[in-house]
């Protein structure tokens, strides 16, 4: 009983000290570039707006910069900490707008499906080794 205990102990310990430590394995971050924009359908701002950047070419492990738009439709991007950017390069980007329907129906998608999907949303931006202000982008 002592052994299994002692072995019982020592998995465990081994275990946690993986998980803490992610096994050896670190996160490699890719330096970011602030980007700002606004997101407008017909010219106005749309506010509660979820964009993604999904990079044309992404390294193994890359994390999508998303934002959601305030009030006016303005974003700020986020990779790895609030407002901190995006890495340089070419993105395809995604627009989605989920707003509370009711509790039976739930959260409902108010934008285009074609939006949704970087191969169909035609919306495009490239990041810069610099503090990057996007044009608007206008959702049709």
């Amino acid at each position: 009983m002592y052994i299994h205990l002692k072995t019982t102990i020592l998995a465990f310990t081994f275990f946690t000290a993986c998980c803490l430590s992610g096994c050896g394995e670190r996160e490699t971050r890719l330096p970011t570039h602030k980007v700002v924009g606004k997101v407008t359908q017909k010219g106005i701002g749309l506010a509660n707006a979820t964009i993604v950047f999904h990079a044309k070419q992404p390294p193994e492990g890359f994390i999508k910069p998303r934002a959601t738009t305030n009030a006016n439709g303005e974003f700020e991007l986020t990779t790895y900490e609030a407002g901190d950017g995006a890495p340089i390069g070419e993105y395809e980007l995604t627009v989605e707008r989920w707003l509370f329907e009711s509790p039976e129906v739930g959260a409902k998608n108010r934008l285009p499906r074609k939006l949704g999907s970087p191969s169909t949303s035609g919306l495009k931006a490239t990041v810069a080794a610099m503090n990057n202000t996007l044009p608007p982008i206008e959702l049709r």
